[in-house]
């Protein structure tokens, strides 16, 4: 499972090569949305590696810090609107509930900066 959830940062490189290809004028505001998709579950797997041992302890310190910045804002998002209680350990459904909401936060986040990026650059081209 950890090996799962640290390669969903292949989806995103994957998806870049694809757009490059076939939606050029979209390219990064593609990537930037499968980012944000994957970011949050892929943070947790980065964390996890930080315990296989010793080798592993810098993919583990990303991910921590990673998992710090990108997790909350859904579990807020939950709160606020009552899917989770406060106050409670956030477990099975409820927790994919989370990473959805993370998904969509910050799909919108990343996508949006990749949508930013495309403009500029479809700007600068003659």
């Amino acid at each position: 499972m950890v090996a799962f959830l640290a390669l969903l940062l292949i989806l995103p490189v994957v998806i870049r090569i694809w757009s490059r290809r076939n939606k050029p004028r979209a390219s990064w505001t593609l990537t930037g949305i499968v980012f944000g998709f994957v970011v949050s579950p892929a943070s947790l797997g980065l964390y996890a590696t930080y315990f296989l041992g010793p080798a592993f302890i810098v993919t583990g310190f990303i991910g921590l810090l990673s998992t710090l910045f990108h997790g909350s804002p859904g579990y807020y998002v939950c709160l606020w609107i009552g899917c989770i209680n406060p106050g409670t350990v956030v477990v099975g459904l409820r927790s994919a509930m989370v990473e959805l909401a993370n998904a969509l936060i910050w799909g919108l986040a990343y996508g949006g900066v990749g949508a930013l990026l495309d403009w500029r650059l479809q700007r600068r081209r003659p």
